[in-house]
C-alpha cells in the first residue's frame, strides 16, 4: 500500500450497524485517501471482544498506510452514546449490545497501541459536518441535513457548528422522535415504513429498499406511490423547522437518497408550498462525509486546529 507522507492526515471511521468503514483523512482539504479505505463486514450480535477486534483491525491497517504517526482517530458512531467520554450506552436495539456500558475509546486505544486521542460523534452528525466541510453543504452558513436509511437522522449546523437547542433546532437537535401523525417521524420515513407498506399494499415481501427502488424504475404502482408519500412525509416533518430555522440548504444522505428520483419530487413540492426556500441536495459522497465529519471532529479538538 503507497505510504501517505503529509503529515496533516487522520484516521476518519465510520460505524455502522453491520460494518466498519475507516480511512485516512486530509486535514486541510476533508479529502478520503480513497487507496487507504478499509470496508469491514461486524457481526453486531457477537461478543464484546469480538466485535472490538474488527474495529481495531480496519483502523490498524489504515494506521499503516500513513509514513508518519497519526496524532488522532474520529470516529461517527451511532447512538445512544456517551461522545465526551466514548462510553457505549446501546442497548434494546439488536445491535452491539454486548458492549454497553464499555469504554470503546480506551479498548481501542489498547487494542491499537495507539498513543495519540481518540474522538467520538454522533454518526449523523458526522455526516452533516463532512457534508458542510467537503461536500454539497460547502459554504453554506445555516445548513440542515438528514439520513434517510434504517432510521432517521438530522443535524441542524450553523457555520459548520452542530446546534442541539436554539430557534428552529428541535430538542437536542434530533428529528427522528417528532411527533408526526399516530406515532413519530421514523415510523414513517424509513427503510421499515417503506417495506412494511409494500407489503401491507401488495401481499408481496421485499428484502430491501433497493428492492423497491428497482420496482419504482419498472414503474411499479405502488412502489412509486409510497417513495411519493415519503417525500410528502419528509416535507411535513421538516419544513416548520426549517423554516424557523431559515436554513439555507438541506443536504440528504443515508441509502434511501438512491432513490431521490422517486421522492425528491413531493419533498421539493410540499416544501415550496410551506414557504421554505431552502436549496434540497442529495449526498454524493455518502459515507465519504460521515469520515470527513468525523476528521473534522479531530481537526476542531485542542491542538488540532
Amino acid at each position: 500500500m503507497f505510504k501517505h507522507m503529509d503529515k496533516r492526515l487522520v484516521v476518519g471511521a465510520d460505524i455502522g450497524g453491520s460494518h466498519i468503514t475507516a480511512a485516512l483523512v486530509d486535514l486541510e482539504t476533508g479529502a478520503v485517501m480513497e487507496d487507504t479505505l478499509q470496508k469491514q463486514a461486524v457481526n453486531a450480535a457477537a461478543a464484546a471482544a469480538v466485535i472490538l477486534e474488527r474495529w481495531a483491525s480496519a483502523i490498524g491497517r489504515v494506521i499503516s498506510a500513513a509514513a508518519t504517526p497519526i496524532p488522532a482517530i474520529g470516529i461517527a458512531m451511532p447512538g445512544p452514546f456517551d461522545y465526551p467520554n466514548g462510553i457505549s450506552l446501546i442497548r434494546g436495539v439488536a445491535k452491539y449490545e454486548a458492549l454497553y456500558g464499555t469504554n470503546i475509546r480506551t479498548a481501542l486505544k489498547q487494542a491499537l497501541d495507539f498513543p495519540g486521542s481518540i474522538y467520538f460523534e454522533n454518526d449523523a452528525s458526522c455526516f452533516a459536518l463532512g457534508e458542510a466541510w467537503a461536500g454539497e453543504g460547502a459554504g453554506c452558513s445555516r445548513m440542515v441535513a438528514v439520513t434517510l436509511g434504517t432510521g432517521l437522522g438530522g443535524s441542524f449546523l450553523l457555520d459548520n457548528r452542530i446546534l442541539l437547542q436554539g430557534a428552529g433546532v428541535p430538542p437536542e437537535g434530533y428529528i427522528y422522535h417528532l411527533p408526526y401523525r399516530s406515532g413519530i417521524a421514523e415510523d414513517y420515513i424509513s427503510s421499515r415504513w417503506l417495506m412494511n407498506e409494500y407489503r401491507a399494499r401488495t401481499g408481496l415481501p421485499v428484502a430491501d429498499v433497493k428492492t423497491i427502488s428497482e420496482l419504482a424504475e419498472k414503474e411499479d404502482a405502488v412502489a412509486r406511490q409510497l417513495f411519493h408519500e415519503m417525500g410528502m412525509a419528509l416535507g411535513e416533518v421538516l419544513s416548520p423547522w426549517l423554516r424557523d430555522f431559515q436554513a439555507q440548504c438541506l443536504v440528504i444522505g443515508g441509502n434511501i437518497r438512491k432513490a431521490h428520483p422517486f421522492f425528491l419530487p413531493a419533498l421539493q413540492q410540499l416544501l415550496l408550498a410551506k414557504g421554505v426556500r431552502a436549496s434540497v441536495h442529495i449526498s454524493s459522497r455518502g459515507e465519504r462525509s460521515a469520515l470527513a465529519g468525523a476528521a473534522w471532529i479531530c481537526r476542531t479538538a485542542a491542538g488540532y486546529q
